[in-house]
């Protein structure tokens, strides 16, 4: 993507990206970086077909996390995996991570839904009793 595209699927200018890679801006503001954050793992999940070269679940700690994707506080992590940070801060940072579904997702890898439970379309199944005929 040129410094354009991603500038205008985070909402920033252009040049704004270009200096961010550039190194001229090392700061950007909070949203422009969360958005830059989604934008990388959209990318990456759409470009990684082969989830061998992802690490498994539950084997990537939560400070190589934090690092792959560029976070220095378990407060930004927490927002990215949209739990709440008392969750997140409870994690040993040399331990591996749960396999939550948000972790999963954010690694790229397939997140498997528990199938519907069939609803009991007759109101009265609870109150049926045998019934003996003479």
């Amino acid at each position: 993507m040129t410094y354009a595209q991603i500038g205008e699927a985070i909402g920033s200018a252009g040049s704004t990206v270009g200096d961010l890679a550039s190194g001229r801006s090392q700061s950007p503001r909070a949203a422009a970086a969360l958005a830059l954050l989604k934008l990388y793992a959209k990318r990456v999940e759409a470009e990684c077909s082969a989830p061998a070269t992802l690490p498994a679940a539950g084997r990537i700690s939560k400070r190589a996390l934090r690092a792959k994707l560029g976070l220095s506080t378990d407060k930004q992590l927490a927002k990215v995996l949209d739990l709440p940070v008392e969750q997140v801060s409870g994690w040993a940072d040399d331990e591996m991570v749960p396999a939550l579904p948000q972790v999963m997702r954010l690694l790229g890898h397939p997140v498997q839904l528990e199938p519907a439970k069939p609803a009991n379309d007759d109101p009265d199944a609870g109150r049926i009793a045998p019934i003996e005929v003479a």
